[in-house]
Formats: C-alpha cells, structure tokens, sequence
C-alpha cells in the first residue's frame, strides 16, 4: 500500500519530466502543440464513447452471465481518452496500449446474482420475493381556477 500511494505522488513528476524531456529533444512549441493535440484527441475519444459504451455495459449485464473483459473492455476508450488529455508522454503511451486492438483473453465466467436475472429461475424459486397485491392510481384534481387557459 506505501508502494501504491509513493507511485502516486511520483507520477505527476514523472509526467513532467517526460514532457521536459520532448522539450528537449524536439523543441518547446512542438511539445506545446503535442499536449494540445493529445488533449483534443482525447476529449474526442470521451465524447464520442460515453453513449456506447453504457449501450454495450448494459446489454452485457442483461445476458445474465458477464465476464469481466467483456464488461470492462467498452470502457477502455474512456480511459484511453482520459489519459490522453493529461498532460505527459507516459499517460499517452498507456491512452495508445489502451486503443490497440488487443484479441480478448477467455476469462471466467461470472454468474450474477439470481435477483437480476430476468425470466423463471432455474431451481423453482420463481415468486420467493414477491408481494402480492391490488393498488388504484389515483390522480390528484387540480382546481379550476388554477388550469392556464
């Protein structure tokens, strides 16, 4: 865990000191339009993979069985985007890692739990949690003299 936080707090000096370093090597105003353009780039990526990302979580977990790459992978282009737009070369190289086309590896599959589970449970516990019972809807009146005409 002191590993962990002491990453933590080195990181930002080592995406200053990566950004120091293109700086040096190829100059400051191409490092200056490197950080802009990876900070488009990846405000893009989160823009354009909010929508169908959630799609994609949420037609996973109504399957009933979820493995963990396949509910975590539509979230990668987030993340990619994510680290594209902070500012460093080391957070770009991981945005890249994230966008290469990785084959997905055959994780266990994890059952959910059977509350989620839509249509007749398999081992005859079908109504376990349900209530039965009668409601009417009833809307309330609104006054006459409170109607815009």
């Amino acid at each position: 865990m002191r590993g962990l936080l002491i990453l933590l707090l080195l990181y930002p000096f080592l995406e200053m000191y990566s950004l120091f370093l293109l700086a040096d090597k190829i100059g400051g105003g191409w490092t200056l339009l490197w950080v802009i353009a990876s900070f488009f780039l990846g405000s893009l990526l989160m823009r354009g993979s909010k929508l169908g990302g959630l799609l994609t979580v949420a037609a996973t977990l109504r399957e009933g069985k979820v493995g963990l790459f396949s509910l975590l992978w539509p979230l990668r282009i987030m993340i990619a985007g994510l680290l594209l737009a902070i500012p460093g070369l080391v957070s770009d190289v991981f945005a890249l890692l994230l966008l290469l086309p990785w084959p997905s590896p055959k994780l266990a599959e994890i059952n959910l739990d059977e509350r989620f589970r839509a249509g007749p449970q398999p081992n005859g516990e079908q109504g376990k949690d349900i209530i039965e019972g009668e409601y009417e809807r009833v809307d309330p009146r609104t006054p006459s003299d409170r109607h815009l005409h």
